[in-house]
């Protein structure tokens, strides 16, 4: 008994992260389009950043809640897919097949590293108006969580 509380505590306990007060600032990316974006360009929005690949079946599960949210909250939320490992080609025929209406990138080395590095996927970071990482979620989120999530940070200054 004592193994299993000491494993599931272990396991909880890994998989948070103490977010600091500092801004979500020089993080960089490159679009599928080939434009160089900074999330600080997002400051005044709640900023969605998904970490995610064609693969993964958890992954194209969240999609559908991510475009319907994109058009519900435009004005308000920016989401921003970034890819794990995949080319153009395989990328841009998914965007699509899904209807996806939000910015697509490609992950890399140090974006991933600033957010504590990204051990599975999706990994979906909701970053408040002020730029600060409020939450981080591995693994699939239902639309009403990620909703939930949105209208949080949005009631924040």
């Amino acid at each position: 008994m004592f193994k299993f509380i000491f494993l599931f505590l272990l396991v909880v306990l890994s998989c948070q992260k103490s977010f600091s007060n500092d801004k979500v600032s020089n993080v960089q990316f490159k679009t599928i389009d080939n434009k160089i974006l900074d999330l600080s360009q997002f400051y005044g929005k709640v900023i969605i950043v998904d970490f995610w690949a064609t693969w993964c079946p958890p992954c194209t599960k969240e999609i559908p809640h991510f475009v319907e949210l994109q058009e519900k909250y435009k004005n308000e939320v920016q989401f921003i897919g970034l890819n794990v490992g995949e080319k153009e080609p395989e990328i841009r025929e998914f965007i699509k097949s899904m209807g996806i209406n939000y910015i697509v990138g490609y992950s890399n080395e140090k974006i991933e590293k600033f957010f504590g590095g990204i051990s599975g996927l999706p990994t979906t970071f909701i970053i408040g108006k002020d730029g600060k990482v409020k939450a981080k979620a591995i693994g699939y989120r239902s639309k009403e969580w990620f909703e939930n999530q949105i209208i949080s940070a949005l009631r924040e200054n």
